[in-house]
């Protein structure tokens, strides 16, 4: 018996590890895709971050580079916090005026990225100048901008002046500047790589132990077989069996012929009551015959007595006696016949009562 529970234990917990719960699952799925999300954020601005502050360049991606707005210069047309997507521009003759171009300068004394509108543009014979000024600014840029300083183009005008090609993400610019800190650094790249980790070495180390379980039962099973015990338990299990079997079989057995006996006494009963009565029927039967007789006799007699008066004595006491004679033979006969009736109905009622009492 143990070891079918243990049987029965043991693909209980396979079908468990086989199906796990939807809860669980889904809760896996969700944990794994917020977790590859934040990886490739995480290396997106990690990417960002290094190449923006080596001061080479701009970081691109397949020609585009995305640039947080600072300054209400542009306002408002571009405004402190949205994020443009700048595509590289690869030759600058394309460039026209109008056209709004993010390039490298100096503010403050500082090497920065600046976007604003080109107002004017400047043959220098191998190389073009470009005069540059903020939509919110009342005047020009001081300083120019040579042709090998712009890293990218936000817009271009068409011929009614609109503003065409520009991509602004309002907001999300600051995102983006936090991701460039100490702090959105570690919030957003080491933390969610750290959990990344952290998450599949527990899985790991699960998943390790479970087999490490499932290796050590099997191991023991097989030890178990190897030393017997298995086919011991399996015999017992087999001889239990067979006497909850056997038992069961005697009890139906025991049971059925009580069935049997109680509906056969009862039968039988009824009958040797129904041949008593009968009997007892006889009985009275004769016995009234019997008086009757007895009383026809005395009639008779009584008659003849009447008639024959004058006969002689000895005549009239031979008949006498003859007649009692005859009355005595009759009524032992009616006698003999009522004692015969009464045995057969004891006999029939003792008998009756002892199947009854061995059927109970």
């Amino acid at each position: 018996m143990k070891k079918k529970d243990d049987q029965v234990l043991t693909t209980a917990e396979e079908e468990v590890e086989k199906k796990p719960k939807k809860g669980k699952r889904i809760a896996n799925i969700v944990i794994n895709v917020i977790l590859v999300i934040a990886i490739v954020i995480a290396a997106v601005a990690t990417y960002i971050s290094f190449v923006s502050s080596s001061g080479n360049g701009v970081p691109s991606i397949f020609g585009r580079a995305m640039l947080s707005i600072q300054t209400e210069s542009m306002y408002p047309t571009l405004e402190p916090g949205d994020l443009i997507i700048d595509k590289t521009v690869k030759n600058p003759e394309e460039l026209k005026v109008g056209d709004i171009i993010t390039y490298w300068t100096v503010i403050d004394g500082e090497r920065a990225l600046n976007t604003h509108r080109i107002y004017e543009i400047y043959d220098g014979g191998d190389y073009l100048i470009f005069s540059t000024k903020g939509d919110n600014n009342p005047t020009e840029d001081p300083l120019t901008v040579h042709e090998s300083e712009i890293v990218g183009r936000y817009s271009t005008q068409n011929e009614k002046g609109e503003d065409v090609g520009g991509t602004r993400l309002k907001g999300v610019g600051k995102v983006f500047d936090f991701l460039q800190t100490s702090t959105g650094f570690l919030v957003v790249v080491v933390i969610p790589v750290a959990l990344f980790f952290i998450y599949h070495l527990i899985q790991f180390f699960r998943v390790l132990f479970e087999y490490q379980s499932v290796k050590n039962r099997l191991s023991f099973e097989q030890e178990r077989e190897e030393n017997g015990e298995g086919e011991e338990d399996k015999e017992k299990l087999d001889e239990l069996k067979k006497e909850e079997r056997e038992k069961l079989e005697a009890e139906l057995r025991e049971r059925l012929k009580k069935e049997l006996l109680e509906s056969g006494a009862i039968a039988g009963a009824a009958e040797e009551k129904s041949e008593a009565e009968k009997a007892a029927e006889e009985a009275a039967k004769a016995a009234a015959e019997r008086e009757k007789l007895e009383a026809e006799i005395r009639a008779k007699i009584m008659s003849e007595l009447a008639d024959k008066e004058k006969a002689p004595a000895e005549a009239v006491e031979k008949a006498a006696e003859e007649a009692g004679e005859a009355v005595e033979e009759a009524a032992k006969e009616a006698g003999e016949a009522v004692e015969k009736a009464e045995d057969a109905v004891e006999e029939a009622v003792d008998t009756a009562e002892k199947e009854t009492t061995d059927a109970e």
